[in-house]
């Protein structure tokens, strides 16, 4: 008996997992980030192209500098991020859906787990891709890119979704409050001195991607890099990990505890 409620148990989580995935796909948000990855591709493939007036061939150090530093990691990775995680849950809520899936026998640790694990792959699929299609875009330079930033992608990912995630277990309109951290604290405290800009997920991509990335040449150098103040791509890595871990646990924590209406 107890065997069949395990599987039982596991079966509906499949369930859940299929359905927060499928639902997620299939939503204004794919359709948000098709045309942003498509911007973002137009504009890698026309600066890609020699112009006239800069016939040089472009190269890998150029395109992390240019392209997939300032725009891809420091815009549109959190974007898509959020466009996914923050609607998940705050999603199901404003469409009156969660309170059923709530009265279903499932735990709600289980339950939260199963959709963090479908937006989690959907994301992924979804930063992975465009990274790839975006380093491939110039041709034989954007594989050295790749091999840099697609590690770097994958934990800030991470990170980013558990964080959304918890924003749209807590509060109902979790899109504006991830708006607002993605393009204003991010974007703000980045060139505030000292140790403020620390409390961001794009610092530690940032940092590792400094000491990682020196052939593409992507850390600043003088007193721009003294004002950001990196720390080490081992410490970078471990606090993405731990961060994200936080993440989920927390979020675990409060969908399992918070009342919903």
């Amino acid at each position: 008996m107890e065997t069949a409620n395990k599987t039982s148990t596991v079966a509906a989580c499949a369930q859940v997992f299929r359905l927060a995935l499928r639902r997620q796909f299939f939503s204004r948000q794919t359709i948000v980030t098709a045309v942003l990855l498509g911007l973002t591709l137009g504009i890698t493939a026309l600066w890609a192209y020699p112009m006239p007036w800069n016939p040089d061939p472009r190269t890998s150090a150029q395109l992390a500098s240019r392209i997939l530093s300032p725009l891809y990691m420091g815009f549109l990775l959190p974007i898509i991020c959020l466009s996914y995680a923050s609607s998940a849950i705050s999603g199901e809520r404003s469409e009156q859906t969660l309170v059923y899936l709530l009265t279903t026998n499932i735990p709600r640790p289980l339950v939260y787990l199963a959709m963090y694990a479908a937006v989690l792959l959907l994301t992924l699929a979804v930063t992975l891709g465009g990274l790839a299609v975006l380093c491939l875009v110039p041709g034989k330079i954007g594989l050295e890119a790749l091999g840099v930033f697609w590690t770097v992608t994958t934990c800030a990912t991470v990170a980013y979704v558990g964080l959304f995630l918890l924003f749209s277990a807590g509060v109902r309109r979790a899109t504006f409050l991830s708006l607002a951290y993605a393009l204003m604290i991010e974007t703000l405290t980045v060139n505030i001195p000292g140790v403020v800009n620390r409390i961001t997920v794009s610092f530690y991509a940032k940092s590792w991607l400094y000491e990682t990335g020196k052939p593409l040449d992507l850390a600043p150098t003088g007193a721009a890099l003294g004002l950001f103040n990196p720390v080490s791509a081992a410490s970078a890595q471990w606090v993405l990990v731990l961060a994200s871990v936080g993440f989920l646990a927390l979020g675990m924590w409060l969908f399992s505890r918070k009342e919903y209406d």
